[in-house]
């Protein structure tokens, strides 16, 4: 370990000791202040896709979380699946989710981050038995492999920004009397996407957030996740 020279004597005058311990002392401080800083949600990132996304973005950072009916369609080769959610999301990264329609209806799924979930089915003394799985268990996921946080706002911007590809925007449809404006990703790479080729998001014109994404292998629609009846829980 170096020798620090002695204090020099003197009005004003510091020594490098006392510099370096200021130093430390600065950068401790400077670590504190950084440990007490949120942090940053799931989706946070600087590509910009588009207009619209950007919109999307900005109102996504003023919701503490929502809830929302969530109903999806999938399609993978001969097998196609219809499920039904009661959907509740908060941030940083908790989900609870209640299969209202499909194979495992009546089963609760519960994330509070991390890599597993909590499953039960029923309510009362019923719940406490409960089966600890991972997040990704293909029990928990559907016939694609979406998992429960994929699904929510936070994941398909999360989505989108790991995707790479080239993004467009356009008018879009009107969504069950919602106007919208369609955001398009055409994947670089459709093997890193599920196979996808075409991913569609339709986002709300008065409130930014997602109505419908759809998915495409070529001209076939494989996935539909639509949102309905969405109640939003502000900052």
């Amino acid at each position: 370990m170096p020798e620090f020279p002695q204090n020099v004597t003197g009005s004003g005058a510091v020594s490098k000791r006392d510099a370096s311990r200021a130093s430390i002392f600065a950068a401790f401080v400077a670590l504190l202040a950084l440990a007490t800083v949120p942090a940053p949600s799931l989706a946070q990132s600087t590509r910009t896709l588009s207009p619209a996304w950007t919109d999307f973005t900005r109102a996504w950072s003023s919701i503490a979380g929502y809830s929302a009916t969530v109903t999806i369609f999938e399609q993978k080769g001969a097998k196609a699946q219809n499920i039904v959610l009661d959907y509740t999301y908060r941030k940083p990264s908790n989900a609870t989710v209640r299969i209202v329609q499909g194979t495992d209806a009546g089963v609760t799924l519960v994330w509070n981050g991390g890599s597993t979930i909590q499953a039960h089915r029923g309510s009362g003394l019923a719940a406490l038995f409960k089966r600890t799985m991972a997040l990704d268990d293909p029990a928990a996921t559907t016939i694609r492999g979406s998992s429960i946080d994929q699904v929510s706002f936070d994941g398909i911007l999360a989505h989108a920004q790991q995707i790479a590809g080239v993004a467009s925007q356009s008018p879009g449809i009107v969504v069950k009397g919602v106007a919208t404006d369609e955001v398009r990703l055409v994947p670089s790479n459709p093997a890193s996407d599920d196979g996808l080729t075409l991913e569609v998001v339709d986002l709300s014109q008065s409130t930014h957030l997602p109505v419908r994404v759809l998915g495409y292998e070529g001209s076939v629609l494989v996935r539909s996740i639509s949102f309905t009846d969405v109640k939003l829980q502000p900052n």
